[in-house]
């Protein structure tokens, strides 16, 4: 059975949310997408897939620092979390700050698919 996060809003539905919100930002719409994690944020305070989300919409936009500050609490909180890891890591390259972005991709475990992501994106980049 599915967790309720509240009377109007199931975990399929959140998901859902943040997959159109990371696809707003896919298609060059990082204000609507913010509004969209701002939603999820409402429901659900610090949801770290929403959180990611959120510093993912000022990455694509080149506002590296933001994507940073946004990603510092939870990155405080979850160190390993890989999937914020990982759009640390792509903030830092991108800023030019390869040796903290090498540093942040450390954290990755090696037997998870953001590692290869993150493996693949600094070589690439």
């Amino acid at each position: 059975m599915t967790q309720t996060t509240n009377a109007f809003l199931e975990d399929k539905d959140i998901a859902l949310l943040l997959d159109i919100a990371n696809l707003a930002c896919h298609k060059g719409m990082p204000a609507e997408a913010r509004t969209i994690v701002d939603g999820v944020l409402a429901v659900r305070p610090g949801f770290a897939p929403a959180v990611i989300t959120l510093a993912y919409s000022h990455l694509v936009v080149d506002n590296f620092d933001m994507a940073l500050d946004i990603l510092a609490p939870l990155l405080e909180q979850s160190p390993d979390d890989a999937d914020a890891r990982v759009i640390q890591g792509m903030a830092l390259l991108l800023a030019g700050r390869r040796d903290e972005a090498e540093e942040a991709f450390t954290h990755i475990p090696d037997n998870c698919p953001q590692h290869l992501l993150a493996t693949e994106l600094a070589r690439v980049l």
